[in-house]
């Protein structure tokens, strides 16, 4: 958690923090809000291939919009990297005195992916399926509000990002024309392949959309329910066993990296190129490159301590109090302080105070 700021907070900061302490005030809340962090999105596409299905063998021209809806989907995905590389906004949990409810690699805030998509197939919808469009924005609203709640996104990212999806949908409306001569072609095979059923069929195949549409909804159903009750302390136990085997976790620091206060470090007032701080494991994240960061808070303030492929080790857990060392350096893109490289780290606290440490900074 981030120390609070003094300044007003705008409508963005006040919004993620309502919502953030009202889903992480019990482990129930924290649980809907994963939940509906994920699972409006997957019941989106779901709707997709309900409305795909709703017209077997017809109707070519709502299936080319469905195809644009999807076309703008990963139109508005391809906007949002460029985006992000023109521009970084620090994620909420990086910003506001928040808890995180879902782990997420610090890249920028703007904007949301999940409603990016959201917003082009929901639009692809409401032209095919009204009905199903007005399904898919009500799960669109759930989905914005759980991923506001987590505290990885702000409210104008959300709605940027389902704004940025429905536009980039509507830029590929144009070509629907064209594209029904391809569908037409798929239809008329599909028609002859499987013909559309007729009143007189049987209940399964005439109701074949909602048949597929539950028996994946129950089989998800099904695959959550049994990872939700597994047996996590036993599973972390063990995790916890294979760890202490693999890193030694009571050796303290070598006396080359002095322990100092974790907030001395992230206020930017640490001189010395090596240091040792005792915090809390507040997150964990494996990047593309292979590096892991850990995110380290300690009286309300943050470093992070980067694992490299080079000098690689099993991360401590989320919500262990650790001992880490490592080189003291700025990351300029983040504009955050790390320990990077991570070179180990202990349970608790095994470091004393004192020590200048090999060198200073500039």
């Amino acid at each position: 958690m981030l120390p609070a700021d003094n300044r007003r907070p705008s409508m963005d900061g006040s919004i993620v923090e309502s919502l953030n302490r009202w889903f992480s005030a019990t482990g129930s809340r924290a649980q809907l809000d994963r939940t509906l962090a994920i699972v409006p999105l997957l019941l989106i596409v779901g709707l997709v291939v309900v409305a795909w299905l709703m017209d077997w063998g017809s109707t070519p021209q709502r299936r080319a919009i469905l195809v644009l809806g999807v076309g703008g989907a990963l139109l508005a995905l391809a906007l949002n990297v460029g985006i992000g590389h023109l521009y970084y906004r620090p994620r909420p949990y990086l910003r506001l005195p928040i808890r995180t409810l879902l782990p997420h690699v610090p890249d920028s805030s703007i904007f949301s992916d999940h409603l990016a998509i959201a917003g082009a197939l929901t639009a692809a919808l409401m032209l095919t399926r009204r009905w199903i469009g007005a399904v898919a924005l009500v799960l669109s609203i759930l989905l914005g509000v759980a991923r506001v709640g987590a505290g990885v996104h702000f409210p104008s990212d959300v709605a940027i990002g389902f704004v940025a999806g429905a536009t980039t949908f509507a830029v590929l409306l144009p070509l629907r024309h064209p594209l029904e001569r391809i569908v037409t072609a798929v239809s008329n095979v599909e028609g002859s392949v499987l013909p559309r059923p007729v009143k007189g069929d049987s209940f399964l195949l005439r109701h074949r959309p909602a048949v597929f549409t539950a028996t994946l909804v129950l089989v998800a159903g099904l695959s959550y329910g049994i990872r939700f009750l597994q047996d996590r302390g036993r599973l972390e136990a063990a995790a916890r066993e294979e760890a202490s085997v693999l890193h030694e976790h009571d050796r303290p620091p070598p006396d080359a990296y002095p322990r100092v206060d974790l907030a001395e470090i992230a206020a930017g007032d640490f001189t010395s190129t090596h240091a040792a701080v005792v915090a809390e494991v507040t997150q964990v994240t494996r990047e593309l490159d292979g590096d892991i960061h850990i995110r380290l808070e300690s009286s309300e303030a943050f470093i992070v301590a980067e694992i490299m492929p080079e000098f690689f080790m099993e991360p401590p857990a989320v919500g262990e109090e650790v001992t880490a060392w490592g080189v003291v350096r700025h990351d300029g893109l983040h504009n955050w302080w790390e320990l990077h490289p991570l070179i180990g780290w202990a349970d608790g606290n095994v470091a004393q105070i004192g020590g200048t440490g090999p060198g200073t900074g500039d």
